[in-house]
C-alpha cells in the first residue's frame, strides 16, 4: 500500500495543517465509531430496563422494540463511518491518480 500524506505527517502536524492537505479523521474513525457503539448499546440497557420497569405492555416493547431500534441505529451508525471513509479514501485515490498522471506526461494523439 503506498505511502499517503496520511500517513506520513505526524498528528500534531495533521492536526495543525490549515491547509488541510493532511487528516486524521481515518486515525480516529476506530475510535470513534467504537465510543458511539458503547453510547448506543448503553442507552438501549437504559431504554430497555427502563421499559421493563413500567411493567404490562412495555415489557413486550422493550423486548421487541427496543432491539429493533437499537440494530438499526448500530447499522446506521456503521454505514455512516463507511461513507466517511469512503469519501477520505476516494480522495486518496484521486490524488494519487492525479499525481500518476502528472508524472506520467501527455500521451501521444493517435
Amino acid at each position: 500500500m503506498p505511502n499517503t500524506q496520511i500517513e506520513t505527517k505526524g498528528f500534531f502536524a495533521s492536526l495543525f495543517d490549515f491547509g488541510f492537505t493532511s487528516f486524521i479523521t481515518l486515525r480516529f474513525l476506530r475510535v470513534i465509531y467504537g465510543v458511539l457503539v458503547v453510547l448506543i448499546l448503553l442507552f438501549a440497557v437504559v431504554a430497555f430496563v427502563g421499559t421493563l420497569f413500567q411493567g404490562g405492555f412495555y415489557i413486550l416493547l422493550a423486548i421487541v422494540v427496543v432491539p429493533i431500534v437499537t440494530l438499526f441505529y448500530l447499522v446506521m451508525t456503521r454505514v455512516s463511518m463507511e461513507m466517511v471513509a469512503l469519501f477520505f479514501r476516494i480522495g486518496e485515490n484521486t490524488s494519487l491518480m492525479a499525481a500518476s498522471a502528472r508524472d506520467a506526461g501527455p500521451t501521444p494523439q493517435q
